[in-house]
């Protein structure tokens, strides 16, 4: 339980098993007559920003109904105006992030190029992801 509960494990456990979860995933339901392992199975970025998306939303949903039990709760007031903002901030980073892939992120034979196609989304990710797990920790 201690592991668990260490802050350590959110900053660094949860991102590093969301990007091995997804690695792996997209190695192992590939069609068996198609590449082992590609680069393009490192691209894991946009898979991270939208499980952080979803997560804030989630935790989102559970602090507005704390806040309907208790509306005179000035800690659960305060968090809960950042809401918005940074779903917005997420969203709009998403778009920008896909839109640089889509311009900068490609080779001519179709396969991703490795900064603008694989480790800049990646690292965008991996940002929001920690953004995120921080949120709400607090």
């Amino acid at each position: 339980m201690d592991l668990l509960a260490n802050k350590y494990f959110l900053q660094f456990a949860v991102p590093l098993i969301a990007i091995i979860l997804s690695v792996f995933l997209r190695f192992v339901t590939r069609s068996d007559f198609h590449a082992p392992f590609r680069k393009e199975d490192l691209a894991v970025g946009f898979d991270l920003a939208i499980t952080a998306l979803l997560l804030l939303v989630t935790s989102s949903a559970a602090l507005a109904k704390e806040l309907l039990r208790d509306p005179t709760n000035q800690v659960y007031f305060n968090k809960s105006i950042s809401i918005p903002w940074l779903i917005l901030s997420y969203v709009l980073g998403i778009w920008a992030v896909s839109t640089l892939v889509r311009k900068y992120g490609w080779e001519g034979d179709g396969r991703l190029k490795p900064f603008w196609g694989i480790c800049a989304p990646g690292v965008f990710g991996l940002i929001l992801l920690l953004i995120t797990v921080n949120w709400i920790e607090q």
